[in-house]
């Protein structure tokens, strides 16, 4: 009877020993597969954030071979033009030097040469860093782009932001100012509104600009089949410098009297 109960209890304790091994090759098992799909996530967050670097860095070196074909495009059509006209000018006066008439003429038109050519290098070098925003901040920056256009007349621009010392990272700040700068002159240029409102406020990490306009709408489908079709740099440099900051860009027609462009974007890590 005895030996029957040590049987007993053996098999209970083998028992008891296998369900507790396989309880524990259960857990092993468990683990190996968490981690095993731990590894796999991090793989595809690794890949993933690889192929986000790669799109910055495309748009980037993008952004960078347009400003370079827009300066090397007003070399070559302003200040080379310009050029060639002086060094005409200084074969005339070589040949005109004794007729006061001819040589004043020539140097009055050289002199309106050099002048022309001195503002398209302000010009380019504005382009490449702009004073306003390097010297005002950016809202302010932008305050000054309102003012020339309100300057000319056609256009009726008002600007509205509470807070006027926004400061954030300086590569940002540049590349989100030649984005906005963009817009506004792409609204301008095309859809010929009477009046443009820009409101400009800080939510949390987020930097929010939002353009509303009288003009005529477009969204922001519209706005990436135009870039695909388009020969020109506007809204090609405006979509890829939305995606160098990581900013949200959203084209929308409300009504037919009114369109609006929000842009926004991560100013704070």
């Amino acid at each position: 009877m005895e030996s029957k109960e040590q049987i007993d209890i053996s098999i209970l304790i083998a028992i008891s020993t296998l369900g507790i091994l396989l309880v524990i090759l259960s857990l092993i098992f468990f683990v190996v597969l968490y981690q095993k799909k731990m590894l796999a996530n991090k793989a595809v967050l690794i890949d993933t954030e690889n192929k986000h670097q790669k799109k910055l860095l495309d748009a980037s070196l993008e952004i960078a071979e347009q400003e370079r074909v827009k300066i090397a495009t007003n070399l070559h059509d302003d200040i080379g033009i310009t050029l060639n006209v002086l060094k005409l000018n200084l074969s005339r006066l070589k040949k005109n030097i004794e007729n006061k008439a001819v040589f004043e003429e020539i140097v009055t038109a050289s002199y309106k040469n050099i002048d022309d050519s001195l503002d398209t290098v302000r010009t380019i070098y504005n382009d490449i860093i702009p004073p306003t925003l390097m010297n005002l901040g950016f809202v302010k920056g932008l305050k000054e782009v309102c003012r020339q256009i309100n300057a000319v007349g056609e256009t009726e621009v008002t600007f509205n932001c509470e807070e006027e010392n926004i400061e954030f990272d300086k590569k940002i700040k540049i590349q989100l100012y030649r984005l906005t700068k963009e817009v506004l002159n792409n609204t301008v240029k095309h859809a010929k509104p009477k009046t443009i409102e820009i409101k400009i406020e800080q939510k949390k990490q987020d930097l929010i600009i939002l353009i509303q306009h009288n003009g005529i709408g477009i969204t922001t489908q519209m706005i990436h089949q135009f870039a695909e079709r388009s020969t020109g740099l506007g809204l090609k440099s405006i979509i890829t410098r939305s995606q160098l900051i990581n900013a949200i860009l959203d084209f929308t027609i409300i009504n037919k009297n009114q369109a609006q462009v929000l842009i926004k974007t991560p100013i704070l890590l």
